[in-house]
């Protein structure tokens, strides 16, 4: 993070002086690019000690590269790690209370609720540290509603959570569902892993009609509904230029899919940094045709190139992005749907530009400097100052934690 991006975080209104001197443990499953960044820039700009404690180093589906932070601490436990499928990761990591014992911060943070989360709430209980919880899920893709143990898990921890963030509105219902009480929720906008361009491409230079990006399967991100969608829209317009960022199962699928309907298509694999960020401005459309994503940070990063969005209801973002915003469509997921909507906007580069001009406003409600004071916000809440904070007296003793009673106000 540098000087230059971090002079841009706004004073928060409490101060974030306020939070000098103190120290945060966040616990997460792994740090991604974008959490990398905001990360960075929350500690640079409030003067927390942050420490983020991860299970495991990276999640084996991904190929992330991360820059080492430049103001805060990364370490990654020892322990036991199950990764079950795309989206269900489960970690054991007993490490966690001799971490927390020997750095003793003023609060923590879990983002998860695997066991090793579980075990640094019980210390927090325990030490009558401030906990706090951080979740990008949504009401849709909760595995709580198919699963009593992850229903638990959440129940266990999130009643007894002094302030929350959520990567959505939708996020902050899914933590009131569980019992977080009013007021103590704070949207945390997932940030671009980069800083957004001042300048992103105009119709005429882009060479690409249509943009996939993400991993290539069907029951998660839609990549065979998306090879359909193309061939139809191949029918309708005569001429489709696409390209694919990422990798996947059904990769060679769609290529052979493509190069039999004629289709030229540029096949990527896995992007990093400035080149994925390239790529979004590359193309006239993104389409998102997800199966199920608690959020879906394509459509951010395509918003923040300022590249329209199809996308399907199924992802959080299509509501609280792209249909606010009106910066793209969000269609059922049929595939003759997509193909006339694509067509339509490829076909009249007013419509297109109208919302390639909207994205500009709408990449304000996800830019760093308003993420840094959400958790600026959290943080203080966790830490007692704001109004209807409990007193210190009122921290849960570790028995009440093994109960299930919760006497917070």
């Amino acid at each position: 993070m540098n000087a230059t991006m971090a002079g841009k975080i706004a004073p928060h209104p409490s101060g974030l002086d306020g939070l000098r001197g103190k120290s945060c443990v966040i616990v997460a499953g792994s740090i991604a690019p974008y959490t990398n960044r905001l990360y960075d820039a929350f500690a640079e700009a409030s003067g927390v000690e942050l420490a983020v404690l991860c299970c495991a180093a990276v999640e084996p589906q991904r190929a992330w590269r991360l820059p080492k932070p430049s103001h805060y601490e990364i370490k990654t436990l020892d322990g036991w790690r199950q990764h079950r499928s795309y989206t269900s990761h489960v970690y054991f990591n007993p490490s966690i209370i001799s971490e927390l014992v020997r750095r003793r911060p003023t609060a923590v943070m879990v983002a998860g609720f695997s066991p090793t989360m579980v075990l640094a709430a019980a210390y927090a209980a325990a030490t009558r540290t401030p906990l706090g919880v951080m979740t990008d899920g949504s009401v849709e893709t909760d595995p709580g509603r198919n699963s009593l143990v992850h229903w638990w898990m959440r129940r266990l921890i999130i009643p007894r959570a002094a302030a929350a963030t959520g990567a959505s509105a939708n996020s902050l219902r899914l933590l009131e569902s569980y019992g977080l009480k009013p007021g103590r929720g704070f949207v945390l906008p997932i940030v671009t892993p980069w800083e957004p361009p001042e300048h992103t491409p105009a119709w005429d230079e882009r060479n690409y009609d249509i943009l996939f990006c993400g991993a290539l399967n069907e029951d998660i991100k839609g990549a065979r509904f998306f090879s359909e969608v193309v061939t139809r829209c191949k029918e309708l317009t005569g001429n489709i230029r696409v390209r694919i960022v990422g990798d996947g199962p059904l990769r060679s699928e769609l290529e052979a899919r493509f190069e039999a309907a004629g289709i030229p298509a540029r096949f990527d694999g896995f992007l990093h940094g400035a080149e994925v960020a390239a790529a979004y401005g590359s193309a006239k459309l993104l389409l998102f045709p997800s199966r199920g994503d608690a959020w879906g940070l394509v459509a951010s990063e395509a918003v923040a190139l300022g590249t329209p969005v199809i996308g399907s209801p199924h992802a959080v973002s299509s509501h609280e992005l792209i249909a606010r915003h009106g910066v793209g469509r969000m269609c059922e997921m049929n595939t003759g749907l997509w193909a006339k909507t694509v067509a339509d906007i490829l076909g009249d580069q007013q419509t297109w530009t109208e919302m390639h001009m909207q994205t500009r406003q709408a990449r304000a409600s996800f830019e760093l400097d308003k993420s840094v004071r959400a958790l600026t916000s959290a943080l203080h809440r966790a830490h007692g100052h704001g109004p209807g904070c409990p007193k210190p007296s009122h921290a849960m003793s570790f028995a009440r934690f093994r109960t299930g009673s919760d006497t917070q106000s």
